[in-house]
């Protein structure tokens, strides 16, 4: 790495040979690596001019995070004049109020090395600004004080707490970067902060930098981070609605790794979130061609982009509505055609359960049935999602219920023992099956499990009327009653369960208490044919003639010709 070294005679021993060495020298190297910057918005209009200065001989700056915060673009001018823009952002934080940027063509430059060690209380240090004169005479500033800051060092120090020194670097006499200056903010402050150099070793882009709240603040774009895969994990965890950052690595990532087809599939799934469906064909068309070309081995494979084409139609698609035509060939027939070369290139599991997903939605029911059937063979994807999608597969092929059902089975006991909740629906699906094949008790079991891993707070009125009518019909009737009272509890229209449980009462025979009930009904919510009906039966069956006649009869009235029966039964 190439140095900026202030002193260029023999120091003697003496501090104040030292003292003077650092006065009269510093300036003859130093004010090589400092920068004039200027910040513009979107209009073009100037918001500010600050200093920066040359961290590496690679073009890489340093500034006052606060300087670049509302820029969308910015130049800096260097000690000779020369103008330079700002391409990329390469590292931000708010709280050390520190940036690093990348100046566009420049190498070689002249810049700081910044020290490995703290500064000590008493050290003087230069306070370096920019300027074209390399005679001019810089001013020394005293660290009064150290204090620790997030593992390293914040210093006050003897410089006045005036603007024109804040984001001026501070140089030992060895012309090594130890601080850079800040403002004190404590009230009537006279003298200034500096902040500890050590940090700008932490402004770097790495994956997570995707989600970096500093930097998304800033409105000129990021470099993506120098390690290949950290940049793969990057461009993936991008958030979309960020277009300049998205389109920017996007163009990087290509630049510098343009056999690679996995930067023009990132782009291409950026393209087709954003409905420009040329766009996303030609980038997928030219990631296809670098797959069976790329040499890298951690480089995308031919399958794999099939794979991701397949994805990404069959997403838009079914995100517009299945039956949508999108244009551009983005259709279901296509995603299916996609995922089905994935699986000759290289046969994977992962592949056949695409390709079942799009003849579901396609209404291929039994396509779909074959293909998750077929993946089932591979141990990894016989999961419960996968025994699932063939299930529900099945019974829309009209395919037989118990073989739904035994699929269903293979599909539970696939679940993981940490009974996570997403796996509940399993249970309350098996329900409905096991009570189509009239198999009541085993549904309401299924149905106590669906209960137990939702918990009972998080269910609705609808689920225990449920389980009470297939209760009802495996006859475990105080069950069904207990359910229905549930029900009656928390339901915001509770008659029709009020009903249902009269209507339990009556055909299980407990005559009185389903008069009771039903008259509770009548009383609360007025005149109900049905209640009327369950009170004339009941009494009926009780053998009061005349009261089942007369509830009977006010059923009728209401409507219910259904009652014609009782009334000729009960005469």
């Amino acid at each position: 790495m190439k140095k900026v070294f202030i002193a260029t005679l023999l120091f003697t021993t003496t501090y104040g040979h030292m003292a003077q060495a650092a006065n009269d020298l510093p300036t003859k190297e130093a004010y090589k690596a400092m920068l004039n910057l200027f910040t513009y918005n979107a209009e073009g209009k100037l918001i500010k001019s600050d200093v920066a200065f040359y961290v590496d001989n690679n073009g890489s700056a340093v500034c006052a995070y606060s300087t670049l915060k509302d820029a969308t673009r910015a130049e800096v001018v260097d000690a000779k004049g020369k103008k330079y823009s700002i391409s990329r952002i390469l590292g931000a934080n708010a709280t050390t109020d520190l940036v690093k940027f990348r100046v566009d063509g420049v190498k070689d430059n002249a810049y700081y090395h910044i020290v490995t060690m703290p500064a000590t209380t008493g050290q003087q240090l230069t306070l370096q600004s920019y300027t074209t004169n390399k005679k001019a005479i810089m001013p020394f500033a005293t660290v009064d004080s150290t204090e620790a800051f997030n593992a390293l060092a914040y210093y006050h120090i003897s410089a006045g707490n005036d603007s024109h020194n804040y984001g001026c670097p501070l140089i030992d006499q060895e012309g090594s970067l130890v601080g850079v200056v800040q403002q004190n903010v404590e009230k009537n402050a006279t003298k200034a902060c500096a902040i500890d150099a050590r940090f700008i070793n932490a402004l770097n882009i790495t994956a997570a930098s995707a989600f970096n709240s500093d930097l998304a603040a800033l409105k000129i774009p990021r470099a993506i981070p120098e390690d290949k895969q950290a940049a793969l994990n990057y461009l993936f965890m991008l958030p979309t609605t960020d277009s300049l950052n998205c389109t920017t690595a996007y163009a990087d990532f290509i630049a510098q790794y343009p056999d690679m087809p996995d930067g023009y599939v990132q782009r291409a799934q950026y393209w087709a979130g954003k409905k420009q469906l040329e766009k996303a064909n030609n980038d997928y068309a030219t990631a296809l061609s670098k797959s069976t070309t790329c040499t890298d081995t951690t480089a995308q494979t031919e399958d794999a982009v099939h794979y991701a084409i397949s994805s990404s139609i069959y997403r838009n698609v079914m995100a517009a509505g299945k039956d949508s035509t999108l244009g551009q060939d983005w259709n279901l027939a296509r995603a299916e055609h996609e995922a089905d070369l994935a699986y000759k290139a290289k046969p994977m599991a992962l592949y056949m359960v695409q390709k079942g997903n799009c003849q579901y939605a396609a209404r291929n029911y039994q396509g779909a049935y074959t293909s998750f059937i077929t993946a089932c063979h591979d141990a990894a994807f016989a999961t419960s999602e996968t025994y699932f999608s063939a299930a529900r597969s099945l019974e829309m092929a009209n395919g037989d219920n118990q073989q739904v059902i035994a699929l269903l089975d293979s599909c539970i006991n696939r679940i993981p023992q940490n009974n996570n909740t997403q796996y509940a629906q399993f249970y309350l699906e098996r329900s409905q099956r096991l009570l189509k094949a009239e198999r009541y008790r085993d549904a309401v079991a299924d149905y106590n499990q669906y209960e137990q891993m939702i918990g009972p707070r998080n269910l609705t009125d609808r689920f225990y009327d449920l389980r009470s009518q297939a209760e009802e019909k495996a006859h475990m009737y105080q069950q069904a009653l207990d359910d229905l009272h549930t029900a009656i509890a928390i339901a915001e229209q509770p008659l029709p369960y009020q009903i249902d449980e009269a209507a339990l009462l009556l055909n299980v025979g407990e005559y009185q208490r389903a008069i009771d009930a039903a008259q509770k009904v009548l009383t609360q919510w007025g005149d109900n044919a049905d209640c009327y009906k369950i009170i004339g039966v009941a009494h009926g069956e009780l053998k009061h003639k005349a009261e089942a006649l007369k509830y009977l009869q006010r059923a009728k009235d209401l409507g219910d010709k259904s009652v014609d029966n009782f009334i000729e039964k009960y005469k």
